[in-house]
């Protein structure tokens, strides 16, 4: 109301600045007088009203304009002050509500820009972290948390996050402008660390490098070990077919030169054929084709086919346990049987049996299949990397019985292919059982309709 009150006073002033020049110009006399003066009276209550309407119209639309500024101030963008007026005042109005829906669309775009970026950085597998110019973090994904085995709010000086001197020097030089990039060990891990300087400080990236080094060495020692098996045999062939080339040798010395190189051949042959179904079976491209299959009638067809080198003169094979087949692609299992049972000839003692026992768990879901000999047994400090490539706990017995170091391993993957699980049990002096296990009825009944053989 103040606003109304300074309109009419102004306006009353006006209106008597007017009558005074009015009687002064014009030399009104007293009636004269009387009427301008009950003019002006009347001018003046009616200006009252119109005047406060007026002033109320104006405060009205001033406060409008100043709740929409303060709520816009506050962060409420969501604010709508209503429909304007016509006048100027209504035209700033109209002009602080499409500011007000621009910075709402703006803000908006950020918000949806910082999620992204957030969705982004929380997905990556390297660990990223934004620090600033007096080394702390300002921001970081959680990799990079993970890396620092603990919860890291924006504030954590990143020296107390981390014990290799390397980071914090490199941090440093990144927030003075320099980029670096190098290997640490962080625990057990081998991490590629990046530092870049930002207009804010620092960015640093931190890459788990621990697989990847594994697996280079995992290829430097199947390289070297693939040479190493490959060069014994095949110096033999060379040695031997040179003596041959020499063409003076006598009918019996050539025969067995022969024999000795058919032997190293042969050798090479079954280490190459070794190689491609690991390779096959590691790389993903061999998929089962199960059927029904008598794990106990391939074991017996498989020894037979065995050399009798292998099988010696006396030692035999003992099938027992339950006649039910498995559900099971009869090739690999073959495979597998074969080298078990080679495995099991190579190393047993000359007068013993070699028993497979095949029996169902008490679900009926698997068939456990073992295969047991009374050779010299492992050590058990070998039992668990005998599945591995090349491995061997006796190389120069193992080289000299024809094993190529693969067997082993081809079993593991060929019987996790089928959804089974392979262990062995030995001990010294008293032989070793290798152990694995097939779908049954019960587990493919579950899954799918099935016709099991009688």
């Amino acid at each position: 109301m103040r606003l109304a009150n300074r309109f009419f006073f102004a306006a009353t002033a006006v209106l008597l600045v007017a009558h005074v020049a009015a009687w002064f110009l014009f030399r009104l006399d007293a009636r004269g007088v009387a009427v301008e003066s009950a003019v002006l009276g009347g001018f003046l209550i009616l200006l009252w009203p119109a005047t406060r309407l007026a002033a109320r119209r104006i405060e009205a639309e001033v406060e409008q304009a100043r709740e929409t500024v303060t709520r816009i101030a506050s962060g409420d963008l969501g604010f709508s002050s209503g429909p304007a007026g016509a006048g100027p005042i209504g035209s700033l109005n109209r002009a602080i509500g499409r500011m007000a829906g621009q910075v709402r669309d703006r803000v908006a775009h950020s918000e949806r820009e910082s999620s992204d970026l957030r969705t982004l950085l929380d997905g990556l597998e390297d660990g990223l972290a934004f620090i600033d110019r007096d080394g702390l973090v300002s921001l970081c994904n959680p990799a990079f948390e993970r890396w620092a085995g603990r919860d890291v709010p924006p504030g954590v000086r990143i020296g107390t996050l981390f014990r290799s001197p390397r980071i914090v020097h490199a941090v440093s030089a990144a927030r003075r402008g320099e980029s670096t990039t190098a290997e640490v060990e962080l625990g057990e891990h081998t991490v590629l660390m990046s530092t870049r300087p930002h207009r804010s400080g620092a960015v640093i990236a931190l890459r788990d490098l621990t697989v990847m080094r594994r697996l280079e060495g995992v290829r430097r020692d199947f390289v070297a070990n693939v040479s190493h098996e490959l060069k014994t045999p095949l110096t033999s062939v060379v040695g031997f077919a040179e003596a041959l080339s020499e063409g003076d040798l006598d009918p019996g010395h050539a025969r067995d030169f022969a024999q000795r190189i058919l032997v190293n051949a042969t050798r090479m042959r079954h280490l190459v054929e070794d190689l491609l179904d690991l390779s096959l079976l590691e790389s993903g491209s061999w998929n089962p084709e199960p059927e029904w299959v008598p794990v106990g009638d391939i074991a017996l067809e498989v020894w037979e086919t065995l050399s009798s080198r292998v099988r010696g003169e006396e030692i035999g094979l003992d099938v027992s346990g339950t006649r039910e087949p498995a559900y099971a692609d009869p090739a690999a299992i073959r495979q597998v049987l074969r080298n078990l049972l080679d495995n099991a000839a190579r190393y047993s003692d000359d007068v013993a049996a070699i028993a497979v026992r095949i029996r169902s768990d008490s679900d009926g879901e698997f068939q456990r299949v073992e295969v047991a000999d009374r050779g010299p047994g492992i050590p058990s400090v070998h039992v668990e990397r005998v599945f591995e490539r090349f491995y061997r706990v006796d190389p120069a017995r193992s080289r000299a019985r024809g094993g190529t170091g693969l067997g082993l391993a081809i079993v593991k993957h060929f019987v996790e292919a089928h959804g089974g699980q392979i262990g062995i049990d030995s001990a010294l002096g008293r032989g070793t059982t290798v152990w694995f296990t097939l779908p049954a009825a019960a587990r493919i009944a579950d899954k799918e309709t099935v016709n099991v053989p009688a």
